[in-house]
């Protein structure tokens, strides 16, 4: 082979299949596709969180949706505050909180002590962007629940790219006339059937005729020998001159020897792993909405997604739904060491007391966890990944995807590395 691509997620598809050159895939569990594979619950398919194809940037979009047939979806997301709906994005429905609340956000929204201060972590970037008021309901609450760690210890790389919200906007929202956030995510793209997982068995298909996938092959050892990568496991030794790394950056360490500094960086790097409970009900109270998230502290999961709002195909027959809970933990953490059973007796009581969901209409459950979900970008984080990945390009060794990379990149993201990545080594780069 060509070149050799460690992980087969949707990085590492998606590579093999911009790629114009013989390639193997390596792929440690049974199923291809990571963070977008999908399952079924009594035939109806759900995926690890709910996935959504959108893009700023409208070659990728095209590029992806013409991978599979799709339904295109209108956005309909809420945040569920104090058993209410609020329109999502939270400062474009500031009417529906109470008067005392509504003019809190407002006021500090106009008249905001922070905005003229430079926003170095995420908890700054908030107030300085949408005031104590929205910051304090909203933000604050939320992002600790979603990251389990302190937005005062978090940078500002996973914000920055959040438009501060026009005042106009935002005084409308305050007024009840209905205003739109976030336009890019507006409408969004989604399989016709099967899942997410339908874009990674396309990718498989289009790219069967010079990629091979070898499945369950767990690496043993990296190493590079006479102007040859030499990647070594149970199913025995892979040879090719480029070597590309599409999985976790903890797991590659594991299989290379490196000076001691880097092994402590790529330590240093955090992460969230996540639970995803799935339930099938006969009734809820979620509405005609696809996700809904949570800011209620006192609930296990920080974000909710109805699967029937998806198409046709994703509906209980003849009556019911199916709904998803997402519970992220650190590694190491007590929520880590909580027994599957009791994290899903915990969703369906919260279910159950904030009014979604009522515990006699649950029908059954599902739960399933996977260890890396979320990168963390704590204060360190722009220095430790720079340090590991510089190691890594300084031995020839190529890395692309969220966890390769460690960026919290979204699907289109994904899709656009990999089509930069292939376009150097194809030679058709203009860079």
């Amino acid at each position: 082979m060509d070149t050799i691509i460690l992980g087969a997620g949707l990085a590492g598809l998606s590579l093999a299949y911009f790629l114009n050159r013989k390639t193997v895939v390596l792929e440690k569990e049974v199923v291809p596709g990571g963070l977008c594979r999908s399952f079924a619950l009594n035939d109806i398919v759900y995926d690890i969180g709910p996935h959504a194809l959108f893009s700023k940037n409208s070659s990728i979009l095209s590029t992806i949706i013409q991978l599979t047939p799709t339904n295109r979806l209108r956005r309909s997301n809420k945040v569920y505050y104090k058993n209410r709906f609020v329109k999502y994005p939270f400062e474009n429905d500031l009417y529906a909180l109470d008067p005392p609340e509504r003019e809190y956000c407002l006021k500090e929204f106009l008249v905001n002590p922070y905005e003229n201060y430079p926003a170095n972590t995420m908890l700054q970037f908030f107030l300085k962007t949408f005031g104590e008021g929205i910051t304090k309901i909203y933000l604050q609450p939320y992002n600790e629940k979603i990251w389990k760690f302190d937005p005062a210890f978090m940078d500002t790389q996973m914000v920055e790219r959040i438009p501060k919200p026009p005042k106009e906007d935002v005084i409308k929202s305050a007024q009840g006339i209905p205003t739109e956030g976030y336009l890019h995510q507006l409408y969004f793209y989604y399989p016709q059937q099967g899942g997410i997982q339908q874009l990674i068995h396309a990718l498989i298909e289009r790219t069967q005729d010079k990629t091979e996938i070898i499945t369950s092959v767990g690496i043993e050892q990296i190493f590079f020998e006479q102007g040859t990568w030499c990647v070594t496991t149970k199913q025995g030794v892979f040879r090719a001159a480029t070597l590309i790394n599409c999985m976790p950056l903890h797991e590659l360490l594991k299989c290379l020897e490196v000076p001691e500094d880097v092994r402590r960086a790529a330590a240093a790097l955090r992460y969230n792993s996540i639970h995803i409970v799935a339930l099938q009900c006969l009734r809820d109270n979620i509405g005609e909405n696809f996700a809904v998230y949570v800011p209620d502290t006192k609930a296990i999961f920080h974000r909710i997604s109805k699967v029937d709002f998806l198409g046709k195909y994703y509906c209980r027959v003849p009556e019911g739904s199916t709904v998803l809970a997402e519970i992220t933990y650190r590694p190491n953490s007590y929520l880590a060491d909580v027994s599957p059973e009791e994290i899903v007796c915990t969703v369906i009581r919260d279910f159950d007391r904030i009014g979604l969901i009522k515990e006699n209409d649950i029908v059954t459950t599902d739960i399933r966890s996977f260890h890396y979900a979320y990168v963390i970008y704590d204060l360190a984080h722009r220095e430790n990944t720079d340090k590991v990945l510089q190691y890594l390009s300084d031995l020839g060794i190529i890395c692309c995807g969220r966890f390769a990379e460690f960026e919290y990149l979204n699907m289109d993201a994904v899709f656009e590395h990999s089509l930069r990545l292939a376009a150097v080594l194809n030679g058709t780069s203009h860079d």
